[in-house]
């Protein structure tokens, strides 16, 4: 046998040549499988740079279209109240060849639902525009030149102009997504200034989330009034953001627990907790949807608590005085959350994946196809109706959302129907 150093050096290149190649591959395959499944809860988005022209650097990242799935019903009177939805004769037709029950509602717009960006512009300029997907391209792009055309000009500023985004609800429903892919530049950037909407308050669990990710509101926040033409040397904007998506959801509720010192562990933890979000005439911001036969209702969800060693908590909102880190660890360890539609559902943002959600929709027996939050003047139009945003948001946090129709009286207020609060707690 003879040695042939030609041959042997043939046989390391292609050994060489075929390892690389594997690599490759390899490094395709996980940066795809790392774009399309998003994974990682605990990290921001993976976003991807788009250096453009003119002192614009556009960050973006593509979701994966998603489902919602439709809600549980205890019995058909609820099923079939929810079919007659306005919202479901709208996103019925989304629905993959008509089979809304078994695969629930399709989203797959691109704009609306799935593209995910930063534009970081270099002497930008903010002038009152719709912070959302459909944030316009010039307005994205608007520079000021001189200081004649600002009110005011920042080293660095971040806008987060979300509608009430003052307000608890809406901060959850509006800026925490947005603050899901952007957060970090909070960090990077600690002396950028970040411009909210100003509004009739400024609610004092919003002010105890900006403190947490390290925002004062003294010291970085701007309160934007509609006469100001903000500008700043580089003007961070995430606001071409879908505002619903289950990543950007469920990881803006991992941000909450962290900032909270929650872990944030794959496993879920053993949760403990019934929470009946209580609604009365002195903590309603807006009249009416109270319960007027709350004895015997509170009654069956006490019988739940001892039959299920679950921990009865009433919560009232208006007599929450403690921070919002400990209505954070309560929501967390929530099994049930049941209370009538209002904004303090919102707190659902803070339970875990699994938890049940139960939500008593009032409705006119005049208009039964709507919520009573909703309005219509005429029963041919087929409107969106913002009295499904609960709704969408248990699904998005991948939580067992049931909803309760009950009609209300003249006063608006509810008799509820404790039979069918029995049965459905017979069938969760």
């Amino acid at each position: 046998m003879y040695f042939r150093p030609f041959r042997l050096f043939k046989l390391i290149v292609t050994f060489i040549c075929v390892n690389i190649v594997i690599y490759e591959l390899y490094r395709l395959l996980i940066h795809s499988k790392t774009s399309s499944s998003l994974t990682n809860e605990n990290d921001d988005l993976s976003l991807i740079l788009k250096p453009t022209k003119n002192n614009l650097d556009q960050i973006s990242y593509s979701l994966q279209p998603f489902y919602i799935r439709l809600p549980n019903f205890s019995d058909d009177e609820a099923k079939n109240w929810f079919y007659s939805s306005s919202y479901y004769k709208i996103h019925s037709k989304k629905c993959p060849q008509g089979l809304c029950e078994e695969k629930g509602i399709l989203f797959n717009d691109t704009k609306e639902h799935l593209s995910v960006n930063v534009f970081l512009v270099k002497n930008g300029l903010y002038i009152n525009d719709d912070c959302g997907y459909n944030y316009g391209t010039n307005a994205v792009k608007r520079r000021f030149v001189s200081a004649d055309e600002t009110t005011v000009i920042y080293d660095k500023a971040i806008i987060y102009t979300v509608p009430d985004g003052w307000a608890f609800q809406h901060f959850l429903d509006g800026v925490g997504p947005k603050l899901a892919h952007s957060k970090s530049y909070l960090k990077k950037y600690p002396d950028a200034k970040v411009i909210i909407l100003k509004g009739v308050r400024f609610d004092r669990s919003v002010q105890e989330i900006w403190s947490m990710l390290g925002v004062e509101n003294s010291e970085r926040i701007i309160h934007y009034t509609s006469n100001m033409k903000v500008g700043a040397h580089l003007l961070i904007n995430p606001c071409v953001t879908p505002g619903i998506h289950p990543r950007l959801w469920q990881d803006a509720r991992s941000m909450y627990w962290s900032i909270s010192g929650i872990p944030n562990e794959k496993t879920e933890v053993k949760k403990r907790n019934l929470i009946y979000i209580q609604r009365t005439s002195t903590n309603a911001m807006n009249s009416a949807r109270l319960i007027l036969n709350e004895e015997p209702f509170i009654k069956i969800l006490r019988d739940y608590c001892l039959k299920n060693s679950l921990n009865y908590v009433q919560y009232d909102h208006s007599k929450d005085t403690g921070h919002i880190r400990s209505r954070i660890e309560l929501f967390y360890n929530a099994k049930i959350i049941i209370g009538v539609h209002s904004g303090a559902l919102s707190n659902m943002n803070f339970a875990q994946s699994g938890t049940i959600v139960i939500e008593i929709m009032p409705f006119r027996q005049e208009s039964s196809v709507l919520p009573m939050t909703c309005s219509m003047f005429r029963p041919e139009d087929i409107k969106a109706c913002a009295g499904y945003i609960l709704y969408t948001q248990a699904q998005l946090l991948n939580q067992s959302y049931w909803i309760l129709p009950n009609v209300v009286n003249v006063d608006g207020n509810i008799n509820l129907n404790i039979s069918r609060v029995e049965k459905l707690f017979d069938k969760i």
